[in-house]
This record gives C-alpha cells, structure tokens and sequence, in this order.
C-alpha cells in the first residue's frame, strides 16, 4: 500500500484509490493489515468509509491510537510508525513500537 501511496498529492491519492481496493479484494483471507505512515491510514481510510460508511482509525497521533484493537470486517488494523529513511535514526522509539507491532501478529494468525 506504501507504494501506492508513495506521493500523497490528492489527485494521485484519488487516482490509485481504486488499485488499493482491488489489492485488497485479492486477498481474501487477509487477517491483518499494518498502516505504517499518515497517508497510508488515511488511504485505508478511504476505502472503509466508501465500503462500510465509517473511519476504521480515528484522527489522531499514531502512538495514541497503537493500544486501540481497531477492525475492518474480520481484519485487525494496526496503526503503526514508518520504518525507513531518517524517521529510524532519530526516534529510536518508532523502531521498537512497530516491532512491537509486528510482534503481536502471530496471534492472530492463529485464531
């Protein structure tokens, strides 16, 4: 999704809109989805409130949101941090909670 995301002008954001839910159809036993960036959960966005009327995360600093259980359906959603580019060497911090992040997927995948 970060691809498609990749340059967040609003006429490319509408554009790939229809890419991003065709992507997301193609997996239909999907357990899991990790947003890590701004545009990314606000993409995600997009396409919860066209397919069910809502927002699946609410506005708000990513780090608040990480403790919420927040679902699309049957899929868990996890408001995460970006893990590359200059964002890793200066909050040491956005490392370890997307690892944290990452870390409790397994569970899911269990259930």
């Amino acid at each position: 999704m970060r691809n498609c995301c990749g340059r967040p002008a609003p006429e490319y954001l509408k554009a790939v809109l229809p890419l991003l839910e065709a992507e997301f159809d193609l997996f239909p036993n999907l357990k899991a989805v990790m947003l890590m960036e701004d545009v990314v959960k606000k993409m995600f966005n997009r396409i919860a409130k066209k397919r069910s009327g809502r927002n699946v995360i609410p506005s708000g600093s990513t780090y608040k949101l990480r403790g919420g259980a927040f679902y699309f359906g049957d899929v868990r959603v996890f408001p995460s941090c970006i893990m590359t580019g200059g964002n890793l060497l200066i909050e040491r911090s956005k490392f370890e909670m997307a690892s944290a992040d990452i870390a409790r997927m397994p569970a899911l995948l269990k259930a």
